[in-house]
């Protein structure tokens, strides 16, 4: 029996593909389509930033670990995009939010031939591989590069001054610590690095996430990991609603942006680092092929003749009474009592959309929705059931004129969402859930 094994055992952790199959893939939609421009600011994009401002346009990536798919904003800059994980489930949503190939498969074993990819990258995935089998993961990451491929990593660390290693640690303390994130492979970040210099030429990294996290992982690291933060300003994240808390991820992550711009050097913190290797000379630790272009120009996308969805193309805005899109499938932003969308398109024929509540007592009152078109009402409707996706199409006999529409959308109340114990609480006020808007012009 493996190391990893035996620790999941001592941590009455039945078995460790379940565990990561139920830990870490969920029904995310992570199409790079979605992606805003003003998102390469939020923390929570850093680590897909670092990647793909060192990708190269048009080269071929393998991602380790891919799990939903969080890398598919790399098709944006036309690369042939491969990834592996561990379960099936992760594979196959992987694959649904835009990577070319997804299968499932022991990373120390993986399914494609020699000398196969430009570059092999991962996150956060190190961490959970247990220490007798990095050595073979890392000899099988070289033998599926290409002579002068580069691998890039963002990989969690072990910081021996907070936390234990896991022989020091009793069978609850273990499992609680596998239960937080699943490691059974950390490392101290220097560990990490000679292990890598041990297979390839060349190795780079650099520490970082030592001044930068967002405020739920400050949070976390207080709560769950023991970190020394002060408790004032740990009560004070912990107050934050839900805007001041993303407006927080944003400023963080311009800083955690800028650090790699102007080139500092952080010292190491034991929590995390970005690591490049390769048998050939490497180029910049950052922004080697940065390209940002393709962030800011999404084109319409078309379902059919004379269709386009709002949702995604750069010719629609939507004002601050839509929040962030949200993680529920098919992906849709949450709308606080009015929503508005501005867009730009020829004579509107037919407007569709799917939306959907979580707004609890409909049966007794039901949920009022009304839809207007550049200040007109096109239609009322109410809402008796929740949880339950709904497709409204709207056909307009008069079709307005060419250039700037408005489609606002009203609900007739909110109600303040409460999480499942142990998460933020969600201090939005909602109604409905949007998406697929797409506009038929004639």
């Amino acid at each position: 029996m493996s190391e990893s094994h035996n620790l999941y055992e001592r941590a009455g952790v039945d078995d460790l593909r379940e565990f990561y199959r139920t830990k870490f893939i969920s029904d995310e939609v992570l199409d790079e389509r979605y992606f805003k421009p003003l998102d390469r600011f939020d923390l929570r994009f850093a680590r897909t930033m670092w990647i793909y401002d060192n990708v190269r346009a048009g080269s071929s990536v393998l991602d380790l670990g891919c799990g939903s798919g969080m890398l598919a904003l790399l098709k944006r800059k036309g690369v042939v995009l491969s990834g592996v994980d561990l379960s099936e489930e992760g594979s196959v949503a992987a694959r649904r939010n835009g990577y070319d190939f997804t299968c499932a498969a022991e990373l120390s074993s993986l399914p494609f031939p020699n000398s196969h990819f430009d570059y092999v990258v991962s996150l956060d995935v190190l961490g959970h591989i247990p220490a007798e089998d990095k050595d073979a993961t890392l000899k099988e990451i070289k033998r599926v590069l290409r002579p002068d491929g580069v691998t890039m990593h963002g990989i969690e660390c072990n910081d021996p001054a907070v936390q234990k290693h896991y022989d020091e640690m009793t069978p609850e303390e273990l499992r609680k610590f596998i239960a937080i994130d699943g490691h059974v492979g950390l490392e101290e970040d220097r560990e990490h690095a000679a292990r890598f210099e041990k297979i390839f030429q060349f190795v780079e990294w650099e520490p970082r996430y030592t001044l930068c996290l967002s405020s739920e992982e400050f949070v976390k690291q207080a709560d769950q990991y023991g970190l020394p933060f002060e408790s004032d300003f740990i009560d004070y994240l912990r107050r934050l609603s839900f805007k001041e808390r993303r407006a927080f991820d944003m400023a963080m992550g311009y800083v955690f942006g800028k650090i790699s711009d102007l080139h500092l050097s952080l010292p190491s913190s034991g929590l995390y680092v970005f690591l490049k290797a390769s048998n050939a000379s490497l180029g910049p630790f950052y922004n080697e092929y940065r390209d940002r272009r393709d962030l800011y120009a999404v084109s319409s996308i078309a379902n059919e003749e004379n269709y386009f969805c709002l949702d995604r193309s750069r010719k629609a805005s939507f004002d601050d009474g839509w929040f962030e899109p949200n993680l529920i499938p098919p992906i849709a932003r949450w709308m606080g009592r009015i929503g508005q969308i501005t867009f730009e398109a020829e004579r509107v024929s037919e407007l569709t959309f799917d939306l959907v509540t979580h707004m609890p007592e409909l049966a007794t009152k039901p949920l009022g929705i009304e839809i207007f078109l550049d200040g007109e009402k096109l239609c009322a409707f109410s809402l008796f059931v929740a949880n339950s996706w709904m497709s409204v199409r709207i056909y307009l006999p008069q079709t307005p004129s060419s250039g700037k529409h408005v489609l606002k959308i009203h609900a007739d109340r909110t109600w303040q969402p409460r999480p499942v114990a142990g998460e933020t609480r969600d201090d939005r006020e909602l109604s409905i859930a949007v998406c697929n808007i797409e506009v038929r012009v004639v």
